[in-house]
């Protein structure tokens, strides 16, 4: 019986938590749960428990300060979100897992099985400090964008999209503009595809934040529909990661 702690300032998602592990009431056994965040601090400390459901967007401490204060850091760690933008891709290394809100029962049993098998494997519970260190490189990280007139940094997460455009690139931006930029997009394959960011070469012609996909359509290799309804063609080469990276084909 994994014993856990549900840290959610929300209400409503707290008791949905609640709910949805109680499907699982001979894997699962909640030790404690709060919508304040001083307050998990005390409860993590005091139950030292094998998971923690661990709200990201909180008011007054975040997910992130919380863990910074933590003297029990033993545990078996899974954020809950409803932004995909957080750096998720350094949240996925390691022992260290994430679901989306709303949560799905379905997602809830496999990332319950996945740590089920980490514990039986003997895999490290995450290091705490190493993860923070992480994150806060992820999220500090900047791309720098140089176009004809000068250049410009930006922050990867601000990226939809980037679109070959004959000799240049373009890139597509979450307030609405576009940056024509000398690069090619082999440099910025070479910058953002990787683990570290949430990036993926889809076509010869394009390479997508995947933290931006909407909908996937399959035809052919396929089509990632980004937000503004922007859609992309996906390389029947690269159809197969895309959807490992999107977590569309579980």
């Amino acid at each position: 019986m994994l014993h856990a702690v549900i840290v959610d300032d929300e209400i409503n998602g707290l008791r949905s938590l609640e709910l949805l592990l109680g499907e699982l009431n001979q894997e699962v056994k909640i030790v404690g749960a709060t919508t304040n965040g001083l307050e998990s601090i005390a409860l993590i400390n005091t139950y030292r428990p094998d998971i923690v459901f661990l709200d990201i967007s909180m008011p007054h401490l975040d997910g992130f300060e919380v863990l910074e204060r933590l003297e029990f850091q033993n545990f078996y760690l899974v954020f809950t979100t409803a932004h995909r933008q957080y750096a998720l891709r350094a949240l996925k290394q390691g022992a260290t897992d994430y679901l989306l809100k709303p949560i799905d029962l379905r997602e809830l049993i496999k990332t319950v099985e996945r740590i089920k098998q980490k514990m039986n494997q003997g895999h490290a519970k995450p290091d705490i400090v190493e993860l923070l260190r992480q994150i806060t490189e992820v999220q500090n990280a900047r791309i720098l964008l140089p176009t004809k007139l000068g250049s410009e940094y930006v922050s990867p997460n601000n990226i939809i999209y980037i679109e070959a455009d004959s000799n240049y690139a373009k890139v597509f931006l979450t307030n609405g503009q576009s940056v024509q930029v000398t690069n090619l997009l082999k440099d910025f394959e070479q910058q953002l595809c990787k683990k570290e960011f949430n990036f993926i070469r889809v076509h010869n012609s394009y390479i997508i934040n995947v933290d931006y996909v909407s909908r996937y359509i399959k035809d052919d290799g396929g089509f990632a529909v980004l937000q503004g309804k922007k859609t992309i063609p996906i390389s029947r080469q690269r159809k197969d990661d895309f959807l490992k990276l999107i977590n569309f084909s579980c």
